[in-house]
């Protein structure tokens, strides 16, 4: 919703509804629709895809307001996809609708937003700031309104089509690790993991709590396979907590041990026996890193304190998860979008608090002025370069230090999958309606805020209108200091791109 001030009187329009004045140069959208199309020849359709998709989640939220607006009575005298110059445009009534140079946002000017932004007289009684207090709140709460519709609609939508975990937690082998416990049981893709020890397995988050209380340990399995159950025993592996990976310069918690210069290593005991008495030198080691998908060689790994670490590593046996779905149907799918956008609406808030607090924003700031670019020659650098690459966007490891740009988020849903890039979209749409409700200007939340404490102050009958001369400053400071998140979130996201785990 537009929220620039002072503006310049409204050109005169007819009033007819009916009146339609077009432009004949359509070069604009051509070459817009020419560059989506170049994007998914030379990069991916995925790209294509999901910068549309967000285009149209720019669209459907100022179309909140301007439906809100039409229906309220108040004038509205533009609607436009993106900011500078025009493009292309057309007048249909009193409105001009169109499409501008830079697809940074969207807008739609309604007059008289406050009491800086000149109307005519003829026109004040359709002007925003005469309207009641509800009509208000609908128009400006009307673009949070539309994302969570739309995520609530995603969210059905994954139901329905995809389907839910169940409430028992079933799951089946997704994929399995090399050179791992998994791997030299024989455990495939599709097998139906259901006992450790003697002890049934629920889940698939007590699986790995029985798992890494028993590394080292020969333990009996019992699993599914297309009907045959097959029970086999095997030494469960380890990999390192994060007081084992402080014993080497350049390893980090998860990493497994598999060699060290030549020499297999199966336990911590091993890796006790194989460089005893080697602290502070540099020795080449094999591991499994996490985050990545084939071990490798890191060369020069400085030995620091290996003898005095209590809790070097926890069990680790190397199979991958995937949810066994439910078909919940029409209705329950739409109740699972209800239920699930309320929690997404807790994780948002919580998320926005977190983010916005001193000490996250410092370390957000200066994360990005740390990271990425340098060439890595030393084992710090690898092990600085490979916690960023470790890092996930998902429930069970969060990176609670950033935001992200839009680029960022169109480079995560290009590199999703279908299903992946429909949740994307709708967790999206709730944080940016969360976001845009937040009491600030320019944002709609601030135009609650400012709505809301003229209507307080107006009780008994003295219609109070705040001065928006007064609220200015903050409108530039709050605007200033989003850029500036804005600037350093982008600058992030190509230093330091994140990955769907």
């Amino acid at each position: 919703m537009q929220t620039e001030t002072p503006v310049p009187p409204p050109e005169s329009v007819p009033a007819s509804a009916t009146d339609t004045e077009t432009t004949n140069d359509f070069s604009g959208p051509i070459l817009m629709i020419a560059a989506i199309l170049a994007l998914g020849f030379l990069a991916s359709w995925g790209w294509a895809f999901f910068v549309v998709a967000l285009i149209f989640m720019i669209f459907m939220h100022e179309l909140g307001h301007y439906l809100t607006a039409r229906w309220t009575g108040m004038k509205i005298t533009e609607f436009f996809i993106g900011f500078g110059p025009r493009l292309w445009s057309f007048r249909k009534g009193e409105t001009e609708y169109g499409v501008k140079g830079v697809p940074a946002g969207a807008y739609v000017r309604i007059i008289g937003m406050n009491n800086l932004d000149p109307v005519e007289p003829c026109d004040e009684q359709r002007s925003y700031r005469v309207k009641s207090w509800p009509r208000k709140m609908l128009v400006v709460s009307a673009g949070s309104a539309m994302h969570f519709i739309m995520a609530i609609v995603l969210l059905a939508a994954l139901a329905l089509f995809y389907g839910v975990q169940n409430d028992d937690g079933v799951w089946q082998v997704s994929r399995t690790s090399q050179a791992s416990a998994a791997a030299e049981l024989g455990i495939e893709p599709g097998d139906m993991i259901l006992s450790i020890g003697g002890e049934e397995v629920t889940g698939f988050l007590q699986f790995g709590d029985l798992v890494r209380a028993r590394g080292g340990e020969l333990t009996e399995f019992t699993w599914e396979r297309n009907g045959e159950v097959i029970t086999d025993a095997v030494v469960i592996g380890s990999r390192l907590t994060g007081e084992g990976a402080d014993a080497f310069q350049g390893l980090l918690e998860r990493d497994r041990i598999l060699a060290i210069e030549g020499t297999d290593v199966a336990s911590w005991d091993d890796v006790l026996t194989v460089l005893e008495g080697r602290e502070g030198e540099f020795v080449d080691i094999t591991v499994d890193p996490v985050g990545e998908q084939l071990p490798r060689v890191m060369v020069d790994v400085e030995i620091l304190d290996i003898t005095s670490v209590e809790n070097p590593t926890v069990g680790f046996f190397g199979v991958g998860d995937e949810p066994l779905l439910d078909n919940l149907g029409l209705f329950g799918s739409a109740w699972h979008g209800v239920t699930t956008f309320g929690e997404w609406i807790v994780v948002s808030g919580e998320a926005l608090v977190q983010f916005f607090t001193p000490s996250t924003l410092g370390n957000f700031l200066s994360d990005t002025l740390g990271g990425g670019g340098a060439v890595l020659t030393t084992a710090t650098d690898v092990a600085d370069q490979r916690e960023i690459n470790s890092r996930a966007l998902n429930i069970r490891n969060p990176d609670e230090e950033r935001i992200l740009s839009i680029y960022g988020a169109a480079r995560l849903g290009a590199n999703a999958s279908f299903e992946g890039q429909l949740q994307l979209l709708a967790i999206l749409n709730i944080f940016i309606g969360v976001f845009n409700l937040l009491p600030l200007p320019p944002l709609d939340g601030g135009h609650v805020a400012i709505g809301t404490y003229e209507r307080l102050r107006s009780v008994g009958g003295r219609k109070h209108e705040v001065d928006f001369a007064r609220v200015l400053p903050l409108t530039y400071a709050v605007f200033a200091f989003l850029v500036v998140i804005g600037v350093f979130a982008l600058a992030r996201d190509i230093i330091d791109p994140i990955d769907i785990g």
